[in-house]
Parts: structure tokens; sequence; C-alpha cells
């Protein structure tokens, strides 16, 4: 299955006429991919927890990261 990035959708939208080729749009386009990338490369944070064990956990002097 092929991604739905930045860059392809513009390259899609090129290829369909549906936008004209810019040099504004292009660059738009590549701060957009950069981000794109960030965030789906990016682990999301572990889970805090809230519950009795975290408390116990805190008792015995072990640290939430």
């Amino acid at each position: 299955m092929q991604s739905v990035t930045p860059t392809s959708q513009y390259l899609k939208a090129l290829n369909e006429g549906s936008h004209q080729p810019d040099d504004v749009q292009k660059e738009a386009v590549s701060r957009l991919e950069i981000i794109y990338q960030e965030l789906i490369n990016s682990r999301p944070p572990a889970p805090r927890t809230s519950g009795l064990m975290a408390r116990v956990g805190k008792l015995w002097g072990k640290r939430e990261d």
C-alpha cells in the first residue's frame, strides 16, 4: 500500500491538472513533508500510570518517566 504523503498528493494534483506548478507551493510541500515524516517516525510517549501500582511504586522510590 502506497502511503499518502504531502509530496505524493501534490504530485498527483499536478498530474491531474488541478494544480499548476509553483515554486512557493513546492517549498510549502517540502516543509510539510519534513513535518509529516517527523510525525510518523516519532514514538508516542508512554502512557502515565496513575493507579494503585503507581502509588505503591512511588512509596518504594520508583520514578515514573
